[in-house]
């Protein structure tokens, strides 16, 4: 096991010591990400790059991802001992989103190729939230019950900037930050709310929300570009 550790490290300070940049001969770019959010230091699902290169320090680039999201939160009538009634909150979205943009590449070094870039950022989806006894917040009725649904498209734009680091020939590691502006709107959404054998239910218009800043990108990224 020592051995094969010792040649393994070899091969990698070998791959290291000879990888270089990509030029135009290989414009091509193909790359797995995983994105990260700073606030909660929680990682969201893998995405993939697509980057084509019209110059050695020109690329223009296609990002396809998808983000879901589900909480459940557990409530009682007695919250100090966790007795009595009980029941779950339950919140869910899910949302595919392309982003297209370009990136600018600095001279950096033989390994090292700096980059800062923008991205228009499309995405549509869905959003639903579940009452099973409580609301968001606390236990209600055990006959208590609630859903909402609706559909989410979003628009947006980032500022980015990153780094590729070519540990071999044409394969990198990278790392990516940024932030910008999100709007999302939820369409058409339908409620509905039982308590006993009462049951109302009510359809709305669009819903909208959106800000700067409020988007931040991050990711870990390994490429290899052809």
């Amino acid at each position: 096991m020592k051995k094969l550790a010792i040649l393994v490290g070899a091969l990698v300070l070998t791959g290291s010591t000879f990888a270089q940049k990509a030029t135009t001969d290989n414009p091509f770019s193909l790359e797995g990400q995983l994105s990260f959010n700073s606030s909660t230091l929680s990682f969201q699902a893998p995405s993939l790059r697509f980057r084509y290169f019209v110059a050695d320090n020109i690329a223009a680039r296609l990002t396809l991802g998808m983000n879901n999201m589900t909480s459940v939160d557990n409530y009682f009538e007695n919250e100090d001992t966790n007795t009595g009634g009980s029941g779950t909150w339950t919140e869910k979205s899910s949302m595919m989103n392309i982003g297209i943009g370009g990136e600018y590449h600095f001279s950096g070094t033989d390994k090292l190729s700096p980059y800062a870039g923008l991205d228009i950022l499309i995405g549509s989806g869905s959003y639903t939230e579940n009452g099973e006894g409580a609301t968001n917040g606390a236990w209600i009725a055990n006959d208590y019950k609630y859903s909402y649904a609706g559909k989410m498209s979003g628009f947006g734009v980032n500022l980015v900037a990153g780094a590729d680091y070519y540990f071999a020939e044409n394969f990198y590691f990278g790392m990516e930050l940024g932030l910008g502006f999100m709007s999302t709107t939820i369409k058409g959404y339908e409620e509905s709310t039982t308590l006993g054998n009462v049951t109302v239910t009510d359809k709305g218009n669009d819903m909208k929300m959106s800000g700067f800043g409020n988007n931040f990108v991050g990711n870990f990224r390994l490429g290899w570009r052809f």
